[in-house]
Formats: structure tokens, C-alpha cells, sequence
């Protein structure tokens, strides 16, 4: 349920390609101070999405950009950097974050892409825009959700079929 400060809205993504597409035109609009919560099942598009924002915000090397399971956060330099992890792992992503990785992040000047974020909602930076990857019939359903006050440009996001 939304209310009038917060938006709802969901994209079919009919592949990969489309995917990415998303993903380049979030990481165009997306700020250092930001943060991107993806969540889904395994293989429904996380990491292909962070790699189109990656080429979005122009990091350096969008295609260093892969799964960050294993790590706890791994940085891309670029004209809007890029931080990157995942909580696949809950406890070590929560054990990072309640030991100073929050206030990294928030200090960080950096655009914040977490992966299974809803494992570690509550530990997330404020302003965060929410992207849940659904499989479908046509490929994959994207359902955005975010703040008015800081993420009005979605509403405007182009649909890829």
C-alpha cells in the first residue's frame, strides 16, 4: 500500500537486454547519497540490473560489476561511484553493517546497490529505492517503489517490453 509521498510502480522486462536497460536509466538518475534495495529470488535479475546501473552512473569498469555474495562491499570508482554488496549472507552483511558499515555507507559519497536487501531493510540508508525482480510469463516483472520526495523521476521511467 502506498501513500501519497510514496510511489508503486511495475515494469515487464521481457529479458536480459531489457534489464539492463532498466538498469542504465536508474544509475543515470540515481545520486551519490542514494541507495538502490534490490530483492528477489535467485536468478531473477539482481546482479544483471546492477551491472546496467553500473554502466549508467559510468563507473569505471561496468563490467568488473558481478555478485558481491562472498564479499562485503565492493567499490566502483567512476564519475558517480558505485558501492555494491549483498546480503545473501544475512549474518555477515548484518555483522558488516552494525560494525560501522551504516555509517561507510552513508559517508561513502557513493550510490548504494544492496542485493537480497530485504534481509537488511531496517539497516539500509533512508533514501533507498526499492526494486523487487519477479519472474513472469514474460520474462521478468520489476516492481519499483520509493519515496516521491527523493525519487519523483521514476514515475517518468520508460517501459521495456
Amino acid at each position: 500500500m502506498s501513500t501519497e509521498s510514496e510511489f508503486q510502480l511495475e515494469i515487464e522486462l521481457a529479458d536480459e537486454a531489457a534489464t539492463l536497460a532498466l538498469g542504465r536509466e536508474l544509475g543515470r538518475e540515481l545520486i551519490p547519497g542514494q541507495g538502490l534495495a534490490l530483492v528477489g529470488d535467485l536468478g531473477a535479475g539482481k546482479t544483471c540490473l546492477a551491472q546496467g546501473v553500473a554502466q549508467g552512473l559510468a563507473v569505471d569498469d561496468p563490467d568488473a560489476v558481478c555478485s558481491p555474495t562472498y564479499l562485503l562491499v565492493v567499490e566502483h570508482p567512476g564519475a558517480k561511484p558505485m558501492l555494491h554488496l549483498d546480503a545473501y549472507l544475512e549474518a555477515k552483511t548484518r555483522a558488516f553493517l552494525l560494525d560501522g558499515g551504516v555509517d561507510y555507507l552513508q559517508e561513502a559519497q557513493a550510490v548504494v546497490v544492496v542485493e537480497w536487501a530485504d534481509r537488511v531493510a531496517e539497516l539500509l540508508p533512508p533514501r533507498c529505492l526499492w526494486v523487487e525482480l519477479i519472474h513472469s510469463a514474460a520474462g521478468r516483472k520489476a516492481k519499483i517503489r520509493g519515496s516521491r520526495a527523493h525519487f519523483r523521476w521514476v514515475e517518468n521511467l520508460s517501459s521495456h517490453p
